[in-house]
């Protein structure tokens, strides 16, 4: 693997910038219908129907773990899709390696990129919260350090399995198989110690379960558990950005 050079990863971050500039207002009302048509549903509809959810108001209890949400979907749509057609049909990989950056600089860059679309999206959905009056501390200025973390995992996590995928087709089987389930039982919308133990446990590994706790806890002003949570993310972050800056070289062969 070749040495990333910062210089490189910053143009690549600049380059993704400037094109997601252009779309930036378009991209915001997709981006939040679906956090707000659940917080609709389950927060302001099902949550009528429940009291206290882990000694909070359930529409407070699922509106901060759709922050989270919010921010590995951004990621998400960014390192698969957006990637997929970067790679294979407009040849963006290709063009900048011909240059002084490396594919796994553009990886990296890459990878940031969907971790500052997470910030702007979760941060936007993280303002309705603030309206909505489920956020109570100061601390919440910090969430979206969070978001960042969070979406650059799930960006080299996407991209890993973009580099993999085959075909366009077969990245809807990551996202129904692997998102959407994180996204279902990672402490968002019911807390995991109220299901089954096996479901327990594989939703602790799931890294959206910490990045939902640690924005719960900032909202609140409560770091119980905060540590072991952010340390567990950024060990995963490391782990994960080996996948894609490994496998890159090997599965693009311009």
């Amino acid at each position: 693997m070749n040495k990333l050079k910062l210089r490189s990863i910053q143009h690549v971050i600049y380059r993704n910038w400037m094109s997601f500039r252009k779309l930036l207002k378009i991209s915001i009302f997709p981006n939040l219908f679906d956090p707000i048509l659940y917080l609709s549903a389950m927060g302001l509809g099902l949550g009528s129907f429940v009291g206290q959810v882990e000694g909070m108001p359930y529409l407070n209890f699922i509106t901060l773990g759709l922050i989270a949400g919010t921010a590995m979907n951004a990621s998400n749509n960014e390192s698969t899709v957006n990637a997929y057609i970067q790679m294979h049909l407009d040849k963006t990989y290709y063009e900048m390696s011909t240059g002084p950056i490396s594919l796994q600089d553009i990886v990296v860059g890459q990878a940031i990129c969907a971790g500052i679309r997470s910030v702007i999206f979760g941060t936007l959905f993280m303002l309705v919260a603030l309206i909505m009056g489920t956020i109570s501390s100061l601390w919440a200025v910090l969430i979206p350090v969070v978001l960042l973390i969070t979406g650059t995992l799930f960006g080299f996590l996407g991209l890993a399995f973009t580099l993999m995928a085959p075909t366009r087709e077969y990245l809807n089987y990551y996202t129904m198989l692997v998102i959407q389930p994180m996204f279902m039982f990672s402490n968002t919308f019911f807390p995991l110690s109220h299901v089954a133990k096996w479901l327990s446990i594989v939703g602790w590994f799931s890294p959206l379960t910490h990045s939902v706790d640690l924005i719960r806890s900032m909202s609140v002003g409560n770091f119980d558990n905060f540590w072991g949570d952010l340390i567990w993310l950024i060990i995963v972050l490391i782990l994960v950005a080996l996948i894609p800056t490994t496998l890159v070289e090997k599965r693009l062969n311009y």
